[in-house]
């Protein structure tokens, strides 16, 4: 599923001429906010509801250097859910060189924020829509790079 397109700025290029670390974090992170419209959970929703999502945990891969002016896209796949959380693989994807320069794994959480913030089931729409995302990603394949962890092969 695609859902964003943005170009590289030159405030996000670092002193390799490539795109900072942090700032792959940035389009990933917008891409999530994206994601959470689409399953329902548009800013009126969070404001009205006090529902949302936090970030449990992210793995990032940077696989091709990116430079200035680059244009990129991120699409997602759900990849697994529960009544309170999702695993999405997201790709970042050069749309010059048609190939694709990181990836993020990300599990989310859903949270109800009404008094102090704790984990909570999905908003009955968002858990509709979630559900029949997981349905149809699940006809494709699993990413390569899906479940990866840090370490130095020997």
């Amino acid at each position: 599923m695609h859902l964003i397109d943005e170009t590289v700025r030159p405030e996000w290029i670092d002193y390799n001429g490539h795109l900072y670390d942090g700032y792959y974090a940035v389009i990933f992170a917008k891409a999530i906010d994206e994601f959470l419209i689409r399953v329902g959970l548009t800013p009126a929703m969070r404001e009205s509801t006090r529902h949302t999502i936090y970030t449990m945990e992210t793995h990032v891969r940077f696989l091709w250097e990116v430079k200035l002016g680059t244009p990129v896209s991120v699409t997602c796949q759900v990849l697994d859910l529960d009544a309170k959380r999702v695993r999405v693989f997201l790709s970042m994807h050069d749309k010059v060189r048609n190939i694709a320069v990181a990836t993020s794994e990300q599990l989310l959480m859903s949270i109800d924020q009404a008094g102090e913030a704790h984990s909570a089931p999905w908003l009955p729409e968002s858990a509709r829509i979630l559900e029949g995302l997981r349905q149809e990603h699940a006809a494709l394949p699993v990413p390569k790079d899906a479940g990866r962890s840090i370490a130095i092969k020997r």
